[in-house]
């Protein structure tokens, strides 16, 4: 069966009224070439046996939960299936968006995203479908996951060349 990395969807209601989406794929390799990691759990008795004993540390940044989730279990086919199918929706992609609506009716020239029809833009997402239904991850998603707080910073186009403690003395000092 040839893939596509063409967006091909097809949309059906569900007894509930809320619409189904199937997406078309975004890459152009199939399910079964995928590898899912679903075992790598860190073993922390077998570290303390070497003198690596790293419970304390986990345990006072309170990610004791963090780490029993990600040694729980996966359904690798629904891994595979939504990252085959996954897009990533950011500033680019809104403002995409935007210009096409733009493309089609001139007239809407400096309306809001609402005016336009279109969702407003909160953050940045990785979209996708398993069996129709739309799932999309955030970074509030993840830190919901880890049982953690969403916060810190992100600086985009920064100089490969500028180091990572250059920069954070540089954001502490403005």
């Amino acid at each position: 069966m040839a893939s596509s990395s063409s967006k091909q969807e097809t949309s059906m209601q569900i007894a509930t009224g809320e619409s189904l989406q199937i997406k078309g794929r975004t890459v152009k390799l199939e399910e079964w070439q995928l590898t899912v990691q679903v075992e790598n759990p860190v073993d922390f008795l077998s570290l303390a046996h070497h003198v690596c004993d790293l419970r304390t540390y986990i345990n006072s940044q309170d990610l004791d939960g963090h780490f029993k989730m990600l040694n729980g279990p996966s359904c690798e086919n629904l891994v595979k299936y939504f990252w085959v199918r996954a897009e990533i929706y950011d500033k680019h992609v809104a403002r995409l968006e935007e210009h096409e609506k733009l493309l089609i009716d001139p007239s809407l020239e400096r309306k809001t995203r609402e005016q336009l029809g279109l969702k407003p833009f909160t953050c940045t997402k990785i979209r996708s479908n398993i069996m129709g239904i739309p799932v999309t991850i955030t970074e509030e998603t993840i830190a919901k996951a880890c049982r953690r707080e969403a916060e810190g910073s992100f600086e985009e186009n920064l100089d490969s060349k500028t180091s990572m403690l250059e920069q954070n003395v540089h954001n502490i000092t403005l």
